[in-house]
C-alpha cells in the first residue's frame, strides 16, 4: 500500500494513534479487515461508496456534555461523501458529537463536523467507528485519483434523479444504443452526435455534461478533451471507452477530462458516473483542481514521444518524404497540445499546412517544430 500519509515518514513524528500501530502494523490490519469483508456487501441504506483512506494519525475532537473537548488520535479506514471509517481501541457511544481533521491532498487538516452512527467490534480492542458528516465533504479534496481509476461516490442512482441536457459524441452504434437502452427512464435530454465538429457545436450550448467516446476518429476523445477545454468549456466531461494501451492511457490523463467510462456501458456504470457530476453540486474550482493532478510520470512519458516524434520527422525531412511529413506533423501537433506546449503545437500545424498547399519554403518552421520536440525530450529526462 503506497499511499499512506506522509505523517508515517516522520510529518508528525510524535504521533501515535489510540491502537498504537506503527506503519507496518497498520497495513496488515487493514489488510486483514478486507481479507474478511466484514462489510463487503452494500446495504440497500447506504448512499455513498466507501473509498480506503489511509491515514494512521488523524486528530479526532469529542465533543461531550458537559466535560468539555477531548482529543485523541484514531487511524482511518475510509471515507465517504457522507462520513469516515476510524479504528479505536475502546467502545465510542452512539451520537456522540466529534470534528474529524483530515488532511487534504493541499496539507490542510480542517474540523469536518459529524457525529457517531456505527460502532462494531473487529476483534481484540479493534473497533471500527463509523462517523456520520453533518454534511458532506468533496472526496476529491482528500483523495487523490487520475482519471482511469476514479470510483464514483455514490452507491447506486435511480435513472430517474437525472436530469438536464447531455451531449454524447460517438460514431459507435453499439455505445448509442447502450446509452438509450439505460437512460430510458431518465429525465436526461441526450443529444447525440458523430465528429469533433458537431461536439464543438454542441458545446457552445452549454450542456450539463458531456460524454466523448475514447475512438473517435479522425480526432480522438483525449484529443477533442483537450480542444473544448482550451475554447472554455469548463463543465464535466466523461471519456467513454477502455485504452489498450499506454500512450492512450496517458492522454486520457493529461486531456482534461473528469472521468473514464469503461465500455461496454453497464447501466450502474453509467448511472452512477452520470450522478457523480450531476447531482453532487460540483463546481468548477473543485474539477479544475482534480483536473490539474497530473503525476510526471505520465507527462515525462508524453515528453518523450513527442521528442521521438521529432526524429521521426526528421528521418522524413531526409528522404524528402512530404506525405510522411505531413502526417507526422498531426501527431507533433496533437501531442504538444495535449502536454501544453501551445507554441510547438502552433508551429506543426502551420508547417502541415505549408506542405499541404505547397506554399513556399519549409526549412524554418521544420527546424522550429525539430527543436520543440527536443526541447521536450531534455525536459523528460531532467
Amino acid at each position: 500500500m503506497s499511499n499512506i500519509r506522509s505523517e508515517m515518514a516522520g510529518g508528525r513524528p510524535n504521533a501515535r494513534n489510540t491502537l498504537g500501530l506503527g506503519a507496518q502494523a497498520y497495513e496488515s490490519l487493514l489488510s486483514k479487515l478486507d481479507e474478511r469483508g466484514d462489510d463487503s456487501e452494500v446495504a440497500p441504506q447506504r448512499l455513498h461508496t466507501r473509498i480506503p483512506f489511509m491515514d494512521p494519525f488523524v486528530r479526532v475532537q469529542i465533543e461531550a456534555d458537559n466535560s468539555g473537548r477531548r482529543e485523541m488520535i484514531l487511524a482511518c479506514r475510509n471515507i465517504s461523501r457522507g462520513g469516515v471509517g476510524l479504528l479505536h481501541s475502546s467502545f465510542m457511544y452512539p451520537n456522540t458529537p466529534v470534528v474529524v481533521h483530515l488532511t487534504r491532498t493541499d496539507g490542510a487538516a480542517p474540523g469536518v463536523r459529524g457525529r457517531v452512527v456505527r460502532v462494531q467490534h473487529r476483534g481484540g480492542v479493534v473497533h471500527e467507528i463509523g462517523i456520520k458528516f453533518d454534511k458532506e465533504i468533496n472526496h476529491r479534496d482528500y483523495v487523490a485519483s487520475n482519471v482511469t481509476d476514479m470510483l464514483p461516490s455514490f452507491e447506486r442512482v435511480s435513472p430517474e434523479k437525472l436530469s438536464g441536457p447531455v451531449v454524447l459524441v460517438t460514431s459507435d452504434e453499439k455505445i448509442r444504443m447502450s446509452a438509450r437502452e439505460h437512460l430510458l427512464e431518465s429525465e436526461l435530454t441526450v443529444r447525440f452526435v458523430a465528429s469533433a465538429e458537431e461536439s464543438l457545436a454542441e458545446a457552445e450550448k452549454h450542456p450539463s455534461l458531456m460524454l466523448i467516446d475514447i475512438g473517435l476518429e479522425p480526432v480522438s476523445g483525449p484529443e477533442l478533451v483537450k480542444k473544448l477545454r482550451t475554447r472554455g468549456y469548463a463543465r464535466p466531461v466523461v471519456l467513454v471507452g477502455d485504452p489498450t494501451d499506454d500512450l492512450t492511457r496517458s492522454l486520457v490523463r493529461v486531456c482534461g477530462a473528469d472521468a473514464l467510462l469503461r465500455t461496454p456501458l453497464t447501466p450502474d456504470a453509467l448511472l452512477r458516473t452520470l450522478g457523480e457530476f450531476l447531482l453532487s453540486g460540483w463546481d468548477i474550482e473543485h474539477l479544475d483542481k482534480a483536473r490539474s493532478r497530473v503525476d510526471r510520470g505520465t507527462l515525462v512519458s508524453l515528453c518523450f514521444e513527442l521528442s521521438k516524434l521529432g526524429v521521426v520527422m526528421d528521418q522524413h525531412v531526409r528522404r524528402d518524404d512530404r506525405v510522411g511529413m505531413f502526417g507526422t506533423c498531426q501527431k507533433i501537433a496533437q501531442m504538444a497540445l495535449m502536454i501544453g506546449m501551445n507554441g510547438v503545437a502552433s508551429m506543426a500545424e502551420r508547417l502541415g499546412e505549408r506542405i499541404a498547399e505547397d506554399a513556399g519554403p519549409i526549412e524554418e518552421l521544420v527546424e522550429q517544430v525539430r527543436l520543440g520536440c527536443a526541447a521536450a525530450g531534455r525536459a523528460a529526462a531532467a
